[in-house]
């Protein structure tokens, strides 16, 4: 694939902050802090957008302003405003099936059971990459999903998010290709997961 923009998936609004669900959006934050890229607010296609270069190439950094559930809506507004197509984007977003502080990437495949994921299936395509970031499971399994989600992330669990190597995966997609950052990212054994 050819990585032309990253979008980051998470809720608006500062009672969402560092709350699980908006792990994609925090990723992508620190992401932008390390290659000195500022996000500034899109009134054309009601998002926070940053333009980035990486490995000397021009890389998108966007996170729609507005909820989760409507990731679909704040994405197509997103690549039609950048003339992108699905197939060149890179969505980040929580997953409970991942350890903390783990980051797995895949093409394609399903929702997983996330909304978001699911909304911009249904309203782009299904060919864009994913990064996922290991949020944990419920510590109870009578916990209700939105409440585990839509909780704050723990300072020692922040710390293990902070680690994730965004910028040297996103490095080598751009310039190895999305196999190669598989390979390098998927098999590596993260001793920061718990």
């Amino acid at each position: 694939m050819l990585l032309k923009i990253a979008i980051g998936l998470g809720n608006s609004g500062a009672e969402y902050s560092n709350t699980r669900h908006n792990a994609g959006e925090i990723i992508l934050k620190r992401f932008a802090r390390e290659c000195g890229a500022e996000f500034s607010y899109n009134k054309y296609c009601r998002a926070w957008t940053a333009k980035a270069e990486v490995r000397s190439k021009p890389l998108i950094l966007a996170f729609a302003d507005g909820f989760m559930n409507l990731s679909g809506e704040g994405a197509s507004k997103i690549l039609s405003h950048f003339k992108l197509q699905t197939s060149e984007a890179a969505v980040i977003y929580d997953d409970i099936s991942l350890e903390v502080g783990r980051m797995k990437l895949s093409l394609g495949g399903s929702s997983g059971g996330h909304n978001g994921v699911s909304d911009i299936m249904n309203k782009c395509g299904n060919d864009f990459a994913r990064i996922r970031i290991g949020i944990g499971a419920k510590a109870d399994p009578r916990m209700d999903l939105a409440d585990h989600v839509l909780g704050r992330i723990e300072p020692q669990y922040l710390e293990l998010i902070d680690k994730i190597k965004i910028r040297e995966c996103i490095e080598t997609i751009v310039s190895n290709g999305f196999e190669a950052a598989q390979n390098a990212f998927n098999r590596r054994a993260d001793s920061n997961a718990l």
